[in-house]
């Protein structure tokens, strides 16, 4: 079982590209920092996540940064169109 500090500092080197991969999905700033946290943070409390070898782990962002930044966006729209 990995430590809190221990945790904290792997996630910190999936930051860049977590938050990447949501900005290239939902094409705006507020939205991509809000996605990436909840990856991030969905990241941490996944023990199936840390289990995974580094390798595998990259694939794995990417699906969950997809499951949360399609919620989002759906979530999103209506208020994006509004303010068009």
């Amino acid at each position: 079982m990995l430590s809190f500090q221990s945790k904290v500092e792997s996630l910190r080197s999936c930051e860049s590209i977590t938050y990447t991969i949501c900005l290239n999905m939902l094409q705006e700033d507020g939205l991509a920092c809000s996605a990436a946290e909840k990856v991030l943070c969905k990241l941490f409390q996944d023990s199936r996540f840390w289990e995974l070898q580094e390798h595998e782990r990259r694939p794995y962002i990417l699906r969950q940064c997809f499951t949360i930044c399609t919620a989002l966006a759906r979530t999103a729209k209506p208020s994006m169109q509004a303010s068009s």
